[in-house]
């Protein structure tokens, strides 16, 4: 399947995940896939794969997202190896990728979307995905998202897009380094110091996470829109 060009179009729910890159650079041979799915109903997604006992009794919405972006993955290392996987859920919740494999998946209102990677090339991989903010929940998320400094820089002027992509950095941030550092870490562990329009930006790391990852170390993000949504995505290389 050639990859779809990230432009609006109508998908069908429950339909196969679709090939997408939505950043303004190469795929280095990474595999994003998406697809659209009934946020209320889990049987959308044909009831593959079996869902975690931690989610049995979860509301639909959360067994529909949970099923969609595993389907997604299972595409994405389908392309990568030659074999359909879908990642378990560890006792973090986190995906259990298969040996070889590093990935993330995200999901945001009824758009679900994973990207993966060989081991071999990325020490990490993180992806996330966002509607677009109100004010009003730019002016929420700044106060837990935004560090002290990221506010003065932005003029202290909660701005829903910036707030939005600084939010969904730090979201891929911690999906692509907590498989390494292995702990929880948050939103005033890193802080934006690049943004260019272009989709490119960089995040500052304001403290130690491990030997590796030392406080003042650069990590490079992108960013994109997909049919009305935030994208951000960061490649670790080994």
């Amino acid at each position: 399947m050639a990859i779809v060009p990230a432009l609006h179009r109508e998908t069908v729910f429950g339909g196969p995940p679709e090939a997408v890159w939505p950043w303004p650079d190469d795929s280095s041979d990474c595999h994003c896939l998406t697809l659209r799915y009934s946020p209320d109903d889990e049987t959308g997604a044909n009831i593959t794969p079996a869902l975690p006992a931690q989610l049995l009794r979860a509301v639909p919405k959360r067994k529909a997202e949970f099923l969609a972006g595993r389907k997604c993955a299972a595409e994405a290392i389908r392309r990568l190896t030659g074999h359909a996987f879908f990642p378990r859920m560890g006792e973090d919740r986190a995906p259990i990728w298969p040996e070889g494999v590093v990935g993330a998946i995200s999901h945001s209102s009824d758009r679900a979307i994973a990207l993966a990677g060989s081991g071999s090339r990325f020490l990490g991989i993180g992806i996330d995905i966002e509607k677009r903010l109100t004010e009003e929940e730019a002016r929420d998320i700044a106060s837990q998202a935004l560090t002290a400094h990221e506010l003065h820089s932005l003029g202290n002027i909660v701005d829903p897009f910036m707030t939005g992509l600084i939010f969904s950095a730090k979201e891929s941030l911690f999906k692509a380094l907590y498989p390494t550092v292995k702990r929880l870490f948050f939103f005033e562990a890193a802080e934006l110091s690049a943004y260019d329009a272009d989709g490119s930006g960089s995040l500052r790391l304001t403290a130690d996470l491990s030997g590796d990852w030392l406080e003042g170390t650069e990590i490079s993000f992108r960013f994109g829109h997909f049919e009305g949504l935030l994208l951000t995505r960061i490649l670790l290389p080994q």
